[in-house]
């Protein structure tokens, strides 16, 4: 037992204090003091820029101690040194955490290419920093590791415009990426109608607000002159665009027709940016107008009438709830 207890013991003290100086603890070890350093130097009111170089320089070293003990214990997942990708993970998380224009999309777009960097630097230069050109076997695996590290940049830009895109035009979720050799739908996450439907339920409420419990021929005057209610629909219910960028890309129609004794008119917000489909596509929203008659009150006196007074004819308007999404242009729009 003491005998394992001291073997356990060697292991530790040989992990963290090596016989030799010039190994991957002393670099970490020089890190973590410069790291104190910084620290001694903010509460002592030292200068910032002190302050900076201090903490600059337990960055490097804690980069170059982590780096030399993943090469030297040959942790190579599937056969991949980790060395110079954690090495530079490390100089991308200070570098744009210190810049004022840093942020985490541009630190992990330029990981691979920093990191490639630090693999391909100490080829170009000798112990005695004396530039050499490195062996042609070496060159081509150099070029080979630059195309790999520039394809994984290219994906994360990609990713993060992608997002911005989404992020700024929300509409674009509402469309199909079944044709998309980039982009795919989870099935967990349902299509999101965007701005359109926020824009219908808008309108539908305008469209109830104007005509509902009003007079029949105020109705069928209102639907005559349907260009211009339109035109009024769209700028009251600009406020749902409000701050969007997509505010130019939603446009308002509506069309009428017969149903029963009334009418139904179709809302539709037609989409005018970025879609699969050529002609775009649009939702669309029913709402039925129909006259309900509504007695008037007879006059004191007047019971005795032969002739009633003939009920006014009062519009009702009931939409449905449904939204549903059509491809291409509606017929009657042009």
């Amino acid at each position: 037992m003491i005998q394992l207890l001291k073997k356990v013991w060697d292991s530790i003290t040989e992990f963290f204090f090596p016989q030799d100086y010039f190994s991957w603890q002393t670099i970490i070890y020089l890190g973590f003091f410069s790291f104190t350093m910084s620290w001694v130097a903010r509460l002592s009111g030292a200068l910032t820029i002190t302050e900076n170089f201090i903490a600059t320089a337990g960055w490097v070293f804690f980069a170059l101690g982590i780096g030399w003990f993943l090469e030297k214990n040959k942790i190579r997942p599937f056969g991949i040194p980790l060395a110079p990708w954690v090495a530079g993970a490390i100089v991308c998380i200070y570098f744009f955490g210190l810049v004022p224009w840093g942020n985490w999309p541009i630190a992990l777009t330029t990981w691979p290419l920093v990191s490639v960097a630090i693999v391909a630097i100490p080829q170009f230069f000798t112990w005695e920093l004396q530039p050499k050109v490195p062996l042609p076997m070496v060159r081509q695996q150099l070029i080979l590791l630059f195309l790999v590290a520039l394809l994984f940049s290219s994906w994360f830009q990609f990713y993060f415009r992608l997002q911005s895109w989404l992020n700024d035009y929300p509409s674009l979720l509402a469309d199909s990426f079944n044709n998309s050799g980039f982009v795919y739908r989870l099935s967990a996450q349902p299509e999101n109608g965007g701005k359109g439907v926020s824009l219908l339920t808008a309108a539908e409420g305008e469209v109830k607000a104007a005509l509902n419990d009003t007079p029949w021929p105020y109705v069928e005057r209102w639907l005559l002159n349907l260009n211009e209610q339109v035109g009024k629909l769209q700028i009251e219910t600009a406020i749902t665009l409000e701050g969007s960028k997509e505010k130019d890309m939603w446009q308002l129609e509506a069309r009428p027709r017969t149903f029963n004794d009334g009418y139904a008119l179709d809302l539709m917000a037609l989409w005018s940016g970025p879609a699969s489909d050529p002609n775009g596509y649009y939702f669309e929203k029913t709402c039925f107008i129909q006259p309900r008659p509504q007695p008037q009150s007879q006059p004191n006196g007047a019971e005795n009438q032969e002739e009633p007074t003939s009920p006014t004819l009062m519009a009702e308007v009931t939409c449905d709830l449904a939204t549903p999404k059509r491809m291409g242009r509606p017929d009657s729009v042009t």
